[in-house]
């Protein structure tokens, strides 16, 4: 990593924001069962950070008819999720501070790039009084592909108005750091969903056990 270089850093929302990837894969299981899918619970490690068309389009071809309704499937997994997430769901230790750290500090700009649609994104980050956080956010209701294509984050990039390589993606996902790296991005993995080794594999420039290890790295000189 190159940190003397970074001006932005931006944020993957799902593991890195909030601990929801568990709540993400409940909500998500319980739709396919109520429209007759069982899928195998191994799929969902290749599912983080993908959006929603594309895991059900995926398990609708290999454990559906291949015909099922993707939109109504959405929109259930998304009334699943809000109510559990809205009760049971916790910030990812740190990140408040963190965030709060890099707004007294002033020196870099930042932006959230999820897989999530807005209506997730807006909910959440309004049940953590966070919104104020970030100006710039792009959903998946703002890319045509999702990741580990590097469409969101390329637009990520150019709302910021920065440069890919002076950007730094913070990921927790491989699907994530292979859009991010794809883009030109500069990228932090955080373990959160997945160990060290998986996400250097997929090209993460550097890895922390959480933000408080990556504070230090950023304001501790």
């Amino acid at each position: 990593m190159e940190i003397d270089k970074i001006k932005a850093i931006i944020f993957d929302m799902d593991g890195v924001i909030v601990e929801s990837e568990p709540i993400h894969e409940k909500a998500e299981m319980e739709v396919c069962r109520q429209f007759g899918m069982e899928v195998d619970k191994k799929e969902w490690d290749n599912f983080r950070g993908k959006k929603l068309e594309d895991i059900f389009s995926y398990a609708s071809k290999k454990y559906g008819t291949g015909n099922e309704p993707i939109e109504e499937m959405i929109i259930r997994k998304i009334q699943l999720y809000l109510t559990y997430a809205l009760n049971e769901m916790n910030l990812v230790d740190g990140v408040r501070e963190f965030l709060e750290e890099l707004k007294n500090n002033g020196k870099y700009d930042y932006a959230l790039t999820t897989s999530g649609r807005k209506i997730q994104q807006e909910q959440i980050l309004s049940k953590f009084n966070l919104a104020d956080y970030f100006e710039i956010v792009v959903a998946s209701d703002d890319v045509k592909n999702g990741k580990p294509h590097p469409e969101p984050y390329e637009i990520t990039v150019r709302k910021l108005g920065e440069q890919p390589a002076n950007c730094l993606v913070i990921e927790d996902s491989d699907n994530g750091v292979i859009s991010a790296k794809a883009a030109g991005c500069q990228v932090c993995g955080i373990t959160t969903t997945f160990g060290r080794d998986r996400l250097e594999l997929a090209g993460a420039d550097i890895v922390v056990a959480d933000f408080f290890e990556l504070s230090k790295i950023f304001f501790e000189k």
